[in-house]
C-alpha cells in the first residue's frame, strides 16, 4: 500500500535526523527505492535531496552524483513535484556536488567544467541568483591557480548576494582566499576584521574567519593580536554547527604547535582525526598541510619523539609528519597532474618551510565569572583568610590551560576549604574542579565534581540566584547516565527572594514576580532571570535524554523560561527557548501545528540582523514541519515571508 504524503515525509525525516555515516545512506537509499518504486511522487524529490546529504557529508561525493543526477532529471520532468524548499535544497545541493568534484583529483578538468557550465545554464533558467555559480568558479580557479583566476574574482565580487543562494560571512572568507593566493595578506586581515566586526555568521562562521585570521597574524608577526583573537576562534570554532570546519580546526592546530603551545594543539587532532577519512581528497591535502607546518614545528621544539595517538594510529609526532607528508605528496602528485602544472606541489613546500613563532604565545582564557571569587550567601557570609596556597596554584594551572592539573588542586582547595567549615568555598571550589574536568572531556568525573559541589552548596545555603551559573555550566556535558540525578539537583527548592517576603515557597513569590511595578528591582530581575535561565537549561537536558514524559514537562518549562525572557527583553534567549520548544512539541504530538515556530520568528526578528540566520533556520524547520503533515502552501509562506524580512 502507498504511504500518503506524510507519511513517507516522516519517513524521510526520521533519516536525516541520523548522524551522518553507513547507517544513514543506506536508509536514505532504502526510502529512494520504496518511493521511485511506490510512490509517492509528490516526496520523491525530497527522498533524492536526502540520500545527496548523506552520501557527501558521508565523504562519498562520486556516489552522490548517481542521485543528484536522478534529482536533476526529475527537477526537469516533473517541476511542479518541486515546493520551494525543494527548490532551495536542490540548487544548494548542485553547489556542494560541483565543489566535491572539483576536489577530487580522479575526475577530469572537463567533467568540472561541464558541470559548471550546466550549474550556470540550470541557475539562469530557473532566474536563481548567479554568485553561487560564481562562487564555485572561483573555487575551481583557486584550487588550480588558473590563469584566468583574477578575470573569474573579479567577476564573482560584481555579481549581487542572493538571499536564497549566497552566504554574506562565506562571501567575506573567499574574498581574503584570494588575496591570501595572490600574496596580499595584509588585504585579506583587513577583510576577515570587517566580516568580524560586521558579526557575520552562518553555520561554519565566524569560526573559519577567526582561524584564518589567526594564521595571517601569524605570518605577520603580529603576535599580541594572534593571543587577542584565538580564544575567541577556539571557542567559535567548538560551537559551529558546520561540519565543513576540518580545515579551519587544522589551521588552529598550525597555530597552537608554532606558538610553543602543544597541550592545545593536541586537544585538536582527536578532532582532526574524526573527521579527515570522510573528507574530500582536497580538503584532506589541505588539512594535512597544516597538520605537517605543525608538527614540523613541534619537533623542532623539541617533541619529535613524544608519542600521540591520532585516530587508531599511535606514534611519535615525528614518524606522523613523515606518514603525513607521504599522503600529502601523493595527493599533491595526483592534483598537479590533472591540472598540469605544480601549484599543489609548491603549496606543500611552503608548508614543510614554516617556523616557530619567536616567543611562545600566551593563550589568555576568555572571561569567564569565577565560581570561587567573592561569593558569600546571607547564610554563610565567611571569607577565607587562611591559606589559600592550593587555590592560588589551581586558578594559576587553569590559566596556564593545564585543566588536569587545575581540576586536581581545585578539589584539594575544596577539602581544605571544608575542613575549615567553609562550605560555600568548598563547593565552589569542586564546582571549579568540573568545570577543568569538562574542558578536558572528562565528562563523567566533571558530574561526580558537580554532585559534590552541589551537596555543599546546598547545605550552605546557597541562593538560586548564585547557584544558577553552575547547572548552566554543566548542562551541555550531561550524560545520559546521570541526567536525572541533574535535573533533581537543579529543580531543589533552593532559597529565594520570597523570604524577602515571608515565605518559603516558590509558587507564591511569583504574582508578586510578575508585577509590572516590582518586575524590574534588581532583587526580582536577578530571581526571574536565574530562574528562567535554570529551567531552560533543564528543559534542554530532559530534551536530550528524557522519556516523552520527561519532553512534555521539558516543553512547559522552556515555555516558561521563554515568556521571561522576553519580560525581561531578553529577545535573544527567548527566541532560542521558543525554538526549543517549537521541536519538542512537533516531537511529542506531529499531528498538532504548534505555534511556538511562530514565536520564535517574531522573537529572532527583534534581535535583528544577528538573528537572521537563526531566522532562517527556524524557517526552515516550520517549513519542513508544515510538509510532513501535507501543508505545503503554508511552508512556502512562512520560508518566504521570513526572506522579506
Amino acid at each position: 500500500m502507498t504511504r500518503s504524503v506524510p507519511e513517507a515525509t516522516i519517513a524521510i525525516g526520521r533519516v536525516r535526523a541520523m548522524p551522518f555515516g553507513r547507517s544513514r545512506t543506506e536508509a536514505a537509499a532504502r526510502q529512494v527505492r520504496i518511493i521511485e518504486a511506490e510512490g509517492p511522487d509528490e516526496v520523491r524529490a525530497y527522498a533524492l535531496e536526502s540520500l545527496v546529504e548523506a552520501l557527501t557529508w558521508a565523504g562519498e561525493a562520486e556516489k552522490a552524483l548517481v542521485p543528484f543526477v536522478k534529482l536533476l532529471r526529475w527537477w526537469d520532468l516533473h517541476p511542479e513535484h518541486f515546493d520551494s524548499g525543494d527548490q532551495n535544497i536542490l540548487f544548494w545541493e548542485f553547489g556542494w556536488i560541483v565543489n566535491d568534484l572539483s576536489r577530487t583529483p580522479t575526475v577530469s578538468v572537463e567533467k568540472v567544467d561541464r558541470v559548471l557550465e550546466d550549474m550556470e545554464k540550470r541557475f539562469s533558467l530557473a532566474n536563481r541568483g548567479m554568485e553561487r555559480v560564481w562562487c564555485s568558479r572561483l573555487e575551481w580557479a583557486l584550487l588550480r591557480r588558473s590563469e584566468d583566476l583574477e578575470k573569474t574574482f573579479t567577476t564573482w565580487l560584481t555579481m549581487p548576494l542572493d538571499d536564497e543562494d549566497s552566504c554574506v560571512a562565506c562571501h567575506k572568507e573567499y574574498h581574503a582566499g584570494y588575496l591570501l593566493e595572490i600574496g596580499d595578506i595584509h588585504g585579506a586581515v583587513a577583510i576577515l576584521e570587517a566580516g568580524i566586526v560586521a558579526e557575520l555568521s552562518c553555520s561554519r562562521e565566524p569560526a573559519s574567519m577567526l582561524s584564518v585570521l589567526a594564521w595571517c597574524y601569524l605570518e605577520l608577526e603580529r603576535l599580541e593580536d594572534a593571543e587577542k583573537v584565538l580564544p575567541t576562534a577556539l571557542g567559535e570554532l567548538k560551537s559551529a554547527t558546520s561540519m565543513s570546519v576540518l580545515i579551519a580546526y587544522a589551521r588552529l592546530f598550525e597555530v597552537f604547535a608554532r606558538g610553543h603551545d602543544k597541550t592545545r594543539a593536541l586537544e585538536l587532532i582527536a578532532k582532526i582525526a574524526e573527521s579527515i577519512e570522510t573528507a574530500s581528497a582536497y580538503v584532506r591535502l589541505e588539512t594535512l598541510r597544516h597538520l605537517i607546518a605543525g608538527m614540523r614545528c613541534l619537533s623542532e621544539q623539541g617533541y619529535a619523539q613524544e608519542t600521540i595517538t591520532f585516530g587508531s594510529d599511535e606514534d611519535t609526532i615525528a614518524h606522523l609528519v613523515d606518514s603525513f607528508d607521504t599522503q600529502a605528496t601523493e595527493l599533491s602528485e595526483a592534483f598537479d597532474h590533472r591540472h598540469g602544472n605544480t601549484v599543489q606541489a609548491d603549496r606543500l613546500a611552503r608548508s614543510r618551510k614554516v617556523h616557530s613563532t619567536s616567543r611562545p604565545l600566551v593563550f589568555v582564557q576568555p572571561e569567564r565569572p569565577s565560581f570561587v571569587a567573592g561569593t558569600t550567601s546571607a547564610s554563610h557570609d565567611v571569607t577565607w583568610n587562611r591559606d589559600r596556597a592550593y587555590l592560588d596554584q589551581a586558578e594559576d594551572a587553569y590559566q596556564d590551560g593545564d585543566h588536569t592539573q587545575a581540576a586536581d588542586l581545585y578539589r584539594i582547595a575544596a577539602e581544605q576549604a571544608q575542613s575549615e567549615g567553609l562550605l560555600l568555598e568548598a563547593g565552589w571550589c569542586w564546582a571549579e574542579a568540573a568545570r577543568n574536568a569538562q574542558e578536558i572531556s572528562q565528562f563523567d568525573v566533571a558530574a561526580h565534581d558537580y554532585m559534590e559541589a552541589q551537596t555543599r552548596l546546598k547545605a550552605a545555603g546557597a541562593t538560586l540566584e548564585e547557584i544558577t551559573p553552575m547547572f548552566i555550566a554543566w548542562a551541555p556535558v550531561v550524560q545520559e547516565n546521570h541526567y536525572r540525578k541533574y535535573v533533581d539537583m537543579a529543580l531543589y527548592d533552593y532559597p529565594t527572594p520570597a523570604r524577602a517576603h515571608g515565605t518559603d515557597k516558590i509558587e507564591e513569590i511569583l504574582p508578586i514576580v510578575f508585577q509590572s511595578s516590582m518586575v524590574n528591582t534588581p532583587l526580582i530581575k536577578k530571581y526571574v532571570l536565574a530562574r528562567a535561565e535554570l529551567r531552560d537549561s533543564v528543559a534542554r537536558v530532559l530534551a536530550t535524554w528524557g522519556s516523552l514524559e520527561d519532553k512534555i514537562e521539558a516543553i512547559d518549562m522552556v515555555e516558561e523560561s521563554a515568556t521571561r525572557f522576553t519580560l525581561l527583553g531578553r529577545s535573544d534567549a527567548a527566541a532560542h527557548s521558543w525554538w526549543l520548544a517549537a521541536r519538542l512539541a512537533a516531537e511529542v504530538n506531529p499531528a498538532l501545528v504548534t505555534p511556538n515556530y511562530s514565536k520564535a520568528l517574531q522573537e529572532f526578528k527583534a534581535v535583528g540582523q544577528r538573528g537572521r540566520v537563526f531566522g532562517a533556520q527556524v524557517a526552515g524547520d516550520y517549513g519542513e514541519y508544515l510538509r510532513t503533515l501535507g501543508r505545503y502552501d503554508e511552508a512556502s509562506k512562512v520560508e518566504e515571508s521570513w526572506k522579506d524580512e
